[in-house]
């Protein structure tokens, strides 16, 4: 195993136990916000489900950084794109009738209505929720510290954006112990302080994780081309793919015919334009191919072509 699949492996055992941390995290706050009438706890479980989605982006970043391409919508796979309709269809009709909810309820309370709001904490569900606020964080901190030393981008982005929030939780548990106390006009009042921030918080994982599930061309063929045959030993080029984004993640796949008398060198030169690749890029995955020296191949043969040739059974190198 090479370092590069020992990251991923430690990165994806790391999201694996996030997720499920956060799948029971919802699942305490759902459940106990139903049963207690908690608009808060109902709010919260909306930013948990954001969380949800976060880190299930970032393990299908992780278990699928050389999936094929050609299943694109809007150059995301199918999967991402119907889940992410569904995610912010879900969060705008539960996040907008919650509104209207504590809403009345505040409108409720001003008015003198008699019992405005229905609220009531159990100490059971108050402990739970605690206690897996803490365990999330304490996740969270570790797993923030394994990305630094795996320099595993996706890793990092879904810690970054747990952690931008883990304040919140602590808040939001204060405001329960505040509710059992007697205080629950706090309930509907900062659930409302909570839905726009769910609204950020998507907005943020949109914005900085959903890209780096990106299909389209990150780097055109030509210039790693043209890197790729500055190295001592490449003759030419084929069948050149990148997707991601340049600065945040980059995947690329190259098919290289090398020159007879360094066919033994091709690890080393792999390793040479990856370096190459990563100081002109930033960021990125290289997986290279070592096809046989053939007469008569373009440097950017394709499928399809006539002067096509599959890449070799047995060359492939993967440098990460």
């Amino acid at each position: 195993m090479n370092e590069g699949e020992y990251q991923r492996r430690i990165s994806y055992r790391l999201l694996l136990t996030t997720l499920w941390a956060t799948l029971l995290l919802l699942a305490v706050e759902a459940i106990g916000g139903w049963a207690n009438q908690s608009l808060t706890l109902l709010a919260e479980s909306l930013h948990t489900l954001v969380d949800g989605f976060s880190t299930v982006l970032s393990l299908v970043a992780v278990t699928s950084p050389q999936r094929q391409m050609g299943r694109e919508v809007w150059g995301h796979g199918r999967a991402e794109v119907a889940g992410t309709l569904m995610l912010c269809a879900f969060l705008g009709f539960t996040g907008v009738s919650l509104l209207f909810i504590a809403l009345r309820q505040i409108f409720s309370g001003l008015t003198g209505a008699n019992d405005p709001f229905p609220v009531l904490i159990d100490p059971q569900v108050l402990r739970f929720t605690a206690a897996m606020v803490i365990l999330n964080i304490a996740l969270g901190i570790y797993a923030s510290y394994q990305a630094r030393s795996l320099s595993s981008q996706a890793l990092k982005l879904n810690t970054k954006h747990f952690l931008a929030d883990a304040w919140l939780s602590i808040v939001m548990v204060g405001v329960l112990l505040a509710i059992w106390q007697g205080q629950r006009w706090l309930d509907p009042v900062f659930a409302l302080l909570l839905l726009p921030l769910v609204g950020r918080s998507l907005w943020r994982v949109l914005n900085e994780q959903l890209p780096m599930l990106l299909r389209p061309t990150a780097i055109a063929p030509e210039a790693i081309a043209h890197i790729a045959t500055q190295v001592e030993g490449v003759t030419r080029c084929t069948r050149i793919r990148s997707r991601g984004m340049v600065g945040r993640q980059v995947w690329v796949e190259i098919h290289l015919v090398l020159h007879p008398e360094f066919t033994e060198s091709a690890e080393a030169i792999g390793e040479q334009i990856d370096a190459l690749l990563r100081h002109r890029y930033g960021p990125l995955r290289t997986q290279v191919w070592v096809d046989p020296a053939r007469p008569h191949q373009d440097i950017f043969a394709e499928p399809g072509m006539p002067n096509y040739l599959p890449p070799s059974s047995n060359g492939g190198n993967d440098w990460a």
